[in-house]
C-alpha cells in the first residue's frame, strides 16, 4: 500500500496567531488560508467559498464581532479602510480589507470575531388548513377583518421576482413592495449607511431591476415563492398569502458572517422610520454552529426582538424522511468507549463531498481519526487522532493503495468556543473510491459530543443531511434528532415553524392529509429546549415563481399581467410553513402593533389548533416536531385583539391551573396565586367565538360546568386583575 501526505498537519499553537482576538473555526481557518494567498487576488476557491466582497478593486472579508464599547478603537479601523455599517450594542459587523485583514486583529477593543457560517434555503390548501380565511373574514369574535395592512412583512432570501402581479395591491396601482436589497449585486447604490449591494426604492425603480442577481444556488424561485406565502393577494388566483395588504420588504442575503445581521438592522430601520410593527421571515439555515442558540446571529435577534418586533423562522428539512444526519454520545457516561459510524457520501459531480460539524459540551474535549476500509472492512488507511484541544488545523490529500485513491481531509478546530466554551471541529471528507467505506473514530473522558453529516458543495456548505450508519463492526449509525437548523431553528427568540400537509375534504366528504411532513426537523435545540414551536402547512404548497427563473416552466395556475405571463407552482419544505406563520404574524401585529416577540409565540403555542394527527401534546412540554400543534390564525388574532383592547392587561403564560384536563363534565380552574381573585373566564371555541358555559366563582378559584360542551378542543381564558392568561382545554 502507498501512502502519500501532501500537506502536513499543523497544530494552531505552532503558528503565528493574534492571541488576544478570540475567533470561530471559520475564522481560524480564513487567517491561515490568507497567508498562502496574495491579498490583491484571492484565489477564486476562496472568493467563492468566504464570499468575498470587492469594491473599488479592493477584496474584503465580511466579519461579525462583539466588541468593547469602552476601549474599541475606531480611529484604527478608520486608518485601516474597515467598514463599519451595522451596530447592536456590542455586536458590529466589519468588512475587512484583505490587504489590512492582520492589522484589524490588532484592534484594541475587538474581543471575538467570526466569519460566516453560511446558509443555504430550506426546500424540499394552505390559508384554509391554517384558519387564515377565517381571519380575512373577520368571523368568530373579532371585531374585524385583518389583511396585514400597516405591517412589514420582510422576507430575506433569494430568488425574487419584483414584477409578480400577487405583490400588488388588488387594484393592480400600487406596487406593495416598499423597497428591496439585494446584498449580491455590487454595482450599487447602497443603501444609505451601509457599503454593499444594491438598494430598489420605489416601483419604477423596482420593475426595470425585475428580479435580484443569480446567486451562488442558480436561478432560484425560492424567496418569490416564500413571499407569495407570507404576503402575496394571489393576482386573482385561490393561492394568496396570509398578510395580503402587508408591505413588503425583500432583501437577498449575502452568506458572509454580517450580513443577516445587516438585514436585520435595515429591516428595523426602516420600520421605526415609518411607525410600523415588522415581522422576519427566515427560510434558511445551516448545521454547521452549535445549535445552542449562542451563534452572534440569534445574538442579534436577542437584541432586536420586543414590542412589534417578531422573528420566524424553519425548522429544517431534516426529518423521519431524511437521512439520519445526527449523533450524539456521552462519554462522561462512557469515558473508555470508541465512538465508531460510518460516514456515508452524496456522490455528486458539484460536491466536494461531506462536512461534519462536531461539537462537544461546555470545558472539555475530545479526539477524532478517519479510516478508510473496503468492503470486508479491511482498513486500508487510518489517520493519527487529532485532539480538539490542541485546535488541529489539516488540510491533506492521503493517496492509498495500488490505485492511488485519495481520501481528502480538511480540519478546522477550536479548543473552547467563546461563546459557549465548547470545542468543535469541523471536518471536511472528499474521496475518490465510492466503493471504499468512511469511518469516523471519536472519544473523549468528559464531552457531550454531537455531530452533523452535510453534504459540501465544491463553492459552499449545504444543509442538507446525509447518513451515518452502522455498517461497520461496532458502529453506532445516527439519528434524526437535534435536527434543527441555525439560527432560526435554535434561537430562543424565533418562533420556529415545523411543516404539516394541508387537510383535502373529498367530494363525498372524506379528509385526507393532515400529517407531520416525513421532512420536517425534530427538536430539541442541544440546550435540550423544546423546538419547534408551532407547525403549519408546508407541503405542496402552491404559491408564486419567479419569471426570471429559467427553470420554472410547468405551472400549476397562470396569470397574465402587462403582457408577461406569471406563474404558481407548489413547492415542499418548512421553507413554505413559516412565511404562512410569518404571515399570521402579521395579521396579530396588525390587530395588535404593539404585541411583543414573546407574547406572539406565547398566543400561537397555547391557541394552536390539535387533531387525531398531532393527537394530544402536553403544553407543559410540547412536541419535537410538531411544536405546540397547528398553528391557528382565528384564535391567535382574536387573542392578539383582546390584548389590544384591554392594554393594561399583561399576558402571563402561567397564572392558572385548571383540571382535569381532558375534563368530561366539569373542569377546576385555580390561580397560582391564591390572594389574587378571578374576574372572568371565556371558554373559547377553535372557531375563535366565545361559549356561554355555568361558572360557580369562588375568589381565586373557580369550577366550569362542560358536559354539555361537544367533545374537542377548547381555550380556557382567565382574567385576573390586571392580568390575562389562556390554557387549552381537551373536552372529552
Amino acid at each position: 500500500m502507498k501512502y502519500m501526505l501532501t500537506v502536513v498537519l499543523m497544530s494552531f499553537s505552532c503558528l503565528l496567531f493574534h492571541a488576544q482576538v478570540a475567533m470561530n473555526t471559520f475564522a481560524k481557518d480564513f487567517q491561515l488560508e490568507l497567508r498562502n494567498q496574495i491579498p490583491d487576488a484571492p484565489s477564486q476557491d476562496v472568493i467563492d467559498r468566504y464570499d468575498l466582497i470587492q469594491i473599488n478593486g479592493t477584496y474584503y472579508i465580511g466579519v461579525l464581532a462583539l466588541v468593547d464599547l469602552q476601549t474599541i478603537s475606531e480611529m484604527h479601523l478608520t486608518n485601516l479602510g474597515v467598514i463599519n455599517d451595522t451596530r447592536l450594542e456590542q455586536l458590529w459587523s466589519f468588512r475587512v480589507p484583505l490587504t489590512a485583514y492582520f492589522e484589524f486583529l490588532e484592534t484594541p477593543g475587538l474581543n471575538y470575531i467570526e466569519i460566516g457560517e453560511p446558509i443555504d434555503p430550506f426546500l424540499d390548501k394552505a390559508i384554509l388548513d391554517a384558519r387564515v380565511d377565517s381571519v380575512h373574514q373577520g368571523l368568530g369574535d373579532l371585531t374585524r377583518a385583518y389583511s396585514g395592512k400597516g405591517v412589514v412583512v420582510a422576507v430575506i432570501d433569494w430568488g425574487f421576482d419584483y414584477t409578480h402581479p400577487t405583490f400588488y395591491d388588488t387594484s393592480y396601482n400600487y406596487l406593495r413592495i416598499v423597497r428591496a436589497w439585494d446584498q449580491n449585486k455590487l454595482s450599487g447604490p447602497a443603501p444609505n449607511g451601509y457599503h454593499f449591494g444594491t438598494e430598489y426604492i420605489g416601483k419604477e425603480a423596482l420593475l426595470q431591476a425585475g428580479s435580484d442577481t443569480n446567486y451562488v444556488f442558480g436561478y432560484s424561485s425560492h424567496g418569490t415563492h416564500v413571499a407569495g406565502i407570507a404576503g402575496g393577494m394571489g393576482a386573482g388566483t385561490p393561492h394568496g398569502g396570509a398578510a395580503w395588504e402587508s408591505d413588503l420588504i425583500f432583501i437577498s442575503l449575502r452568506r458572509d458572517a454580517p450580513s443577516l445581521i445587516d438585514a436585520f438592522s435595515y429591516i428595523t430601520n426602516y420600520a421605526a422610520s415609518v411607525g410600523k410593527p415588522y415581522v422576519v421571515n427566515m427560510s434558511f439555515g445551516s448545521h454547521l454552529g452549535p445549535h445552542d442558540g449562542t451563534s452572534l446571529k440569534n445574538l442579534g435577534i436577542d437584541i432586536l426582538h420586543g414590542p412589534g418586533k417578531v422573528f420566524v423562522g424553519s425548522a429544517g428539512n431534516n426529518g423521519i424522511s431524511s437521512n439520519n444526519f445526527h449523533l450524539d454520545y456521552d462519554f462522561s457516561e462512557n469515558p473508555t468507549d470508541t465512538l465508531k459510524t460510518v460516514v456515508n457520501f452524496q456522490n455528486n459531480p458539484d460536491q466536494f463531498g461531506q462536512t461534519l460539524s462536531m461539537w462537544g459540551s461546555a470545558f472539555s474535549d475530545f479526539q477524532i481519526a478517519v479510516a478508510v476500509v473496503d468492503n470486508s472492512n479491511t482498513i486500508l488507511y487510518q489517520t493519527p487522532f487529532y485532539l480538539s484541544s490542541t485546535e488541529p488545523w489539516l488540510n491533506d490529500t492521503i493517496l492509498y493503495g495500488a490505485n492511488d485513491d485519495s481520501l481528502i481531509i480538511r480540519i478546522q478546530s477550536t479548543a473552547q468556543h467563546f461563546l459557549n466554551n465548547k470545542p468543535n471541529i469541523r471536518l471536511e471528507l472528499k474521496r475518490t473510491a465510492a466503493n471504499h467505506k468512511v469511518v469516523l473514530f471519536a472519544t473523549s473522558t468528559n464531552s457531550h459530543l454531537h455531530m452533523w453529516n452535510n453534504v459540501r458543495m465544491n463553492n459552499r456548505y449545504t444543509n442538507w443531511g446525509v447518513a451515518l450508519t452502522s455498517n461497520y463492526p461496532n458502529a453506532v449509525a445516527g439519528d434524526n434528532d437535534y435536527g434543527l437548523g441555525e439560527p432560526a431553528g435554535v434561537g430562543k427568540n424565533v418562533i420556529t415553524v415545523g411543516s404539516y400537509r394541508a387537510e383535502l375534504i373529498t367530494g363525498s366528504g372524506n379528509i385526507l392529509y393532515g400529517n407531520i411532513s416525513g421532512f420536517s426537523s425534530y427538536g430539541p435545540t442541544v440546550d435540550e429546549r423544546v423546538k419547534p414551536d408551532i407547525s403549519s402547512t408546508g407541503q405542496s404548497v402552491i404559491s408564486s415563481v419567479n419569471s426570471f427563473d429559467i427553470t420554472q416552466n410547468a405551472f400549476s395556475t397562470t396569470v397574465e399581467f402587462e403582457g408577461e405571463t406569471y406563474g404558481f407552482v407548489p413547492f415542499s419544505g418548512t421553507s413554505m410553513s413559516g412565511p404562512m406563520v410569518a404571515g399570521i404574524v402579521a395579521l396579530m401585529l396588525e390587530a395588535n402593533p404593539s404585541l411583543s416577540a414573546v407574547q406572539a409565540k406565547d398566543i400561537l403555542k397555547v391557541t394552536a389548533r390539535l387533531d387525531n394527527h398531532t393527537g394530544p401534546i402536553d403544553y407543559a412540554t410540547g412536541h419535537l416536531q410538531w411544536g405546540w400543534g397547528k398553528a391557528n390564525a382565528l384564535a391567535a388574532v382574536t387573542a392578539a385583539e383582546t390584548l389590544a383592547n384591554l392594554p393594561e392587561i399583561t399576558l402571563k403564560e402561567s397564572l392558572f391551573n385548571i383540571f382535569p384536563n381532558p375534563a368530561a363534565h366539569w373542569v377546576q380552574v385555580e390561580l397560582i396565586a391564591s390572594s389574587a381573585e378571578i374576574s372572568d373566564i371565556q371558554v373559547v371555541g377553535m372557531d375563535g367565538k366565545v361559549i356561554p358555559v355555568p361558572v360557580d366563582y369562588n375568589f381565586s378559584n373557580a369550577t366550569l360546568h362542560v358536559s354539555e360542551l361537544p367533545a374537542g378542543i377548547y381555550l380556557i381564558k382567565v382574567m385576573s386583575g390586571n392580568n390575562f392568561s389562556m390554557k387549552r382545554l381537551v373536552k372529552e
